[in-house]
């Protein structure tokens, strides 16, 4: 359950990925944060859950597509 990310071509685009992913991991912190306060109201955390959810398949597109990006570069190097 991920979103695919289009691959990475070049190094600049990289070092933008990077960043996306080090902003979307504070943005998880604070979901995760909404998740943990909703857990006593039952109307709230099944919508804290989808939004944590959704954000995390997010980060975690980005995540796979720099570890491609960087398999790709070692075994090119």
């Amino acid at each position: 359950m991920r979103d695919v990310q289009p691959p990475i071509t070049s190094d600049e685009q990289y070092q933008g990925y990077k960043l996306a992913a080090e902003k979307l991991t504070k943005v998880v912190e604070a979901r995760e944060q909404v998740l943990f306060e909703s857990r006593h109201n039952p109307d709230r955390i099944e919508a804290a859950r989808a939004d944590l959810l959704t954000i995390l398949r997010k980060r975690q597109g980005i995540l796979d597509a720099i570890k491609d990006y960087e398999r790709l570069q070692r075994h090119s190097a």
